[in-house]
């Protein structure tokens, strides 16, 4: 599935203003472990809104949280309260980072759907020019929040050399998923799109340079 790489360096500029505003306001007690409620409050802050973030209790085969948005900049963050600890965590950082990226085109109801869409293998672009499919503007949304919810919780500071160090028997993945609090499914999937990403991350460093 191809995302293009400019809304990937879009989404990884909105990291870096996050971490950059936490990191000077609220110092990370553990580098390795995003404080959720912290990351709450920077999006609050950066972008002006007010946002409740509550656990509830629903079933689902699927879904693990959704945002809800409102016209008087509030917002309400949802999360199925059934769920490991690592779970709720990424879930609540991933509909956070909904709010953080999505413009108001990108809002969108069908929330089932797009979840049952995201079951599917993503990549991040095509690897040869046949056989890649556009995803629809919600798919997007949910693949480039993940990716948002990766990158502020498990920083690409630390995959080269947890790579590294799982081809040499040295870790797991499941070890590296608790260390920073996180899911295996997370770290698989940073894991997995490393080198892509830092590509990405590289083309926002050379736009931020040429800017000065």
């Amino acid at each position: 599935m191809l995302i293009p790489e400019d809304e990937i360096v879009k989404v990884l500029s909105k990291v870096r203003v996050a971490r950059e505003h936490l990191n000077s306001t609220w110092p990370p007690k553990d580098p390795c472990v995003l404080s959720v409620m912290d990351f709450h409050w920077a999006v609050q802050d950066i972008y002006g809104l007010e946002i409740e973030m509550l656990k509830v209790s629903f079933s689902a085969d699927h879904l693990r949280g959704k945002v809800e948005r409102y016209s008087n900049n509030k917002a309400r963050v949802l999360v199925r309260a059934s769920q490991s600890p690592e779970f709720l965590r990424f879930v609540a950082v991933k509909e956070l980072c909904h709010l953080m990226n999505d413009e108001e085109d990108d809002w969108s109801a069908a929330g089932v759907e797009t979840i049952t869409g995201l079951l599917k293998e993503w990549e991040l672009r095509r690897e040869n020019g046949t056989g890649d499919l556009d995803p629809t503007d919600p798919l997007m949304s949910e693949i480039l929040a993940e990716i948002a919810a990766i990158e502020m919780m498990y920083p690409r500071e630390f995959r080269a050399n947890d790579i590294a160090k799982i081809a040499a028997k040295q870790t797991t993945t499941q070890k590296i998923a608790l260390t920073h609090e996180l899911p295996p499914y997370a770290i698989e999937l940073a894991h997995r799109h490393h080198d892509i990403l830092e590509q990405c991350w590289s083309a926002l460093e050379k736009q931020l340079a040429a800017k000065g």
